[in-house]
């Protein structure tokens, strides 16, 4: 789990063999052999005063461009640490289309969740939304790309998708660009009676292979009727049955995404 006690605390996340991984952010140049690298104050004091490590222990490296590289802590003071770059792990891999996650903002602890979880799951961003039943009107977008860099760094991922500070979701779906694909759950339709609201794995099949899918998620209470009423007229919109139980935020958006990577994306 993130943690969760102060904005820049930082847990030990390790691969397989139990080596600390560390995204190094922008601006940072290509990895390349035998580079020495400065960390910012936060991940130097991560290394060495919580994790106890120094000169030459090892460490990986990721920055969302160059793959995995292997590193090793090269000098330790007490305003700097520096990592040398050895070789290159694994290489950056094509990432292809992944889905966004555009969701409302709702309650703190819940919103982390879908935040760790769709990273694990591998959204490529997540755009915050602001709705008319949306119960939060402010959010710290910055701990929450926090959250989606630690789990990155846990899950083995070689990059960290992009947390986007809160729009409304009416200008959202204005600024849709040609070829997104707005996927949103009908709810109201779908437990009404109404059947022609194809289930979600059926509706993804239709997805074109140059589209990319938006997987939309609602505030607790659903959207109201001007907003389904939008989405229901939007050319880009489409809406799909999450089956017959009214699912919570979190459970809906982790859901998405697991039935998206199932039929469209990386687990086929």
């Amino acid at each position: 789990m993130p943690c969760t006690s102060h904005p820049d605390q930082r847990c030990a996340y390790r691969d397989g063999t139990g080596m600390i991984r560390l995204y190094i952010a922008e601006p940072c140049p290509s990895f390349a052999e035998g580079l020495t690298l400065p960390l910012p104050a936060d991940q130097g004091r991560y290394l060495v005063a919580v994790m106890r490590l120094g000169p030459d222990d090892e460490v990986l490296l990721f920055n969302g461009r160059d793959g995995e590289w292997l590193a090793r802590i090269h000098l330790v003071t007490k305003k700097l640490v520096t990592l040398e770059v050895l070789r290159q792990t694994r290489p950056q891999p094509e990432t292809g289309n992944p889905p966004v996650l555009a969701v409302a903002l709702i309650k703190r602890a819940r919103l982390e969740t879908i935040i760790e979880k769709a990273t694990e799951l591998g959204a490529g961003a997540i755009q915050l939304l602001v709705t008319r039943r949306t119960n939060a009107d402010h959010t710290n977008v910055a701990r929450l790309q926090l959250i989606a860099q630690e789990a990155a760094e846990q899950t083995e991922r070689l990059d960290v998708p992009v947390v986007i500070k809160p729009v409304k979701l009416e200008s959202y779906m204005k600024e849709l660009r040609a070829g997104e694909r707005l996927i949103y759950g009908d709810e109201i339709s779908a437990h009404g009676g109404v059947n022609d609201i194809a289930p979600m794995v059926q509706a993804l099949g239709t997805l074109g292979a140059d589209e990319q899918a938006v997987l939309l998620i609602g505030p607790e209470g659903g959207f109201d009727d001007h907003e389904r009423a939008a989405l229901r007229g939007h050319k880009q919109a489409l809406p799909v049955n999450l089956g017959p139980r009214i699912l919570r935020a979190d459970t809906a958006a982790i859901s998405a995404l697991t039935l998206y990577q199932a039929v469209a994306g990386d687990w086929r």
